[in-house]
């Protein structure tokens, strides 16, 4: 049967209905029930259309500056795991943790890099045993309410000195989910998306200090800007009327400037 995204739509509020209306112990088990459910009913949705090199080029890009042979590299929401592999030989060892079993993961997994299937919140990890914790497009899906305990695992599993990436979209240019073909607001697995005040804010009662957010472009890479930087940038950007805002979106420049590729560092 061919994609309908429609029908895509219309399962994945459903769903996440009922994730937003959960507690945190039916969380404990919603976060893989759904996600298994929507990957089940429509398995394209998993992989991105785009090109293996399209899809890890520009995290590659966010990240080059940390690699290090000696460290430990923790992605949550690993998916297939194609950066998770594409990134091995510059790690002591990935771990790369997906929260839906019914995604194929991709062949020929390097001997350093070790899979692990979890409920979408307890990842049991030991205290201060890796360097960074990587997260692309994660954050948008958790319930607000896992937020904070889930940004304090990640620090206590951080080594002194270790460093949080997170890759999220910006609320100012979305609904990124599938909500952006049907409505103004996200209604899909996007339980919240955020904006560089927001991160900010979280990341610092999380333990984090030193917060950076990348801007640049995947061709030419990116650097590293004060977070209250960007802060000021964003609010100018919020008085622009939501109707323009939603004309620019798609824009290239603005699309990248607002994606929010924050990295942090333990304190």
């Amino acid at each position: 049967m061919a994609y309908n995204q429609q029908a895509h739509f219309t399962l994945e509020k459903e769903l996440a209905t009922e994730l937003r209306n959960s507690s945190a112990t039916d969380r404990k088990v919603l976060y893989q029930e759904l996600y298994n459910k929507l990957f089940t009913a429509f398995p394209e949705i998993a992989h991105n259309l785009d090109t293996v090199h399209d899809r890890i080029a520009w995290q590659m890009k966010v990240i080059e500056h940390l690699y290090d042979k000696d460290k430990i590299f923790l992605e949550i929401g690993a998916g297939d795991c194609i950066l998770s592999n594409a990134i091995a030989p510059h790690f002591k060892k990935v771990i790369a943790y997906e929260v839906a079993s019914s995604i194929p993961f991709i062949e020929g997994k390097p001997d350093n890099v070790e899979i692990k299937i979890f409920n979408g919140v307890d990842m049991h990890e030991k205290s201060a045993s890796v360097d960074f914790v990587y997260s692309n497009q994660v954050f948008e899906h958790l319930h607000p309410d896992d937020i904070q305990p889930i940004l304090e695992a990640y620090h206590s599993y951080l080594k002194p000195g270790g460093k949080v990436i997170i890759i999220t979209p910006h609320k100012l240019t979305g609904p990124h989910d599938v909500s952006r073909y049907f409505s103004d607001d996200a209604e899909g697995f996007h339980m919240k998306e955020y904006t560089y005040s927001d991160m900010k804010k979280v990341l610092k009662a999380g333990g984090f200090r030193k917060i950076k957010g990348y801007v640049g472009y995947s061709k030419w890479g990116y650097i590293g800007v004060n977070v209250n930087l960007l802060i000021m940038v964003e609010k100018i950007y919020s008085l622009v009327p939501k109707s323009l805002r939603k004309k620019m979106r798609n824009s290239s420049p603005i699309f990248n400037f607002f994606g929010l590729k924050i990295i942090a560092k333990k304190s």
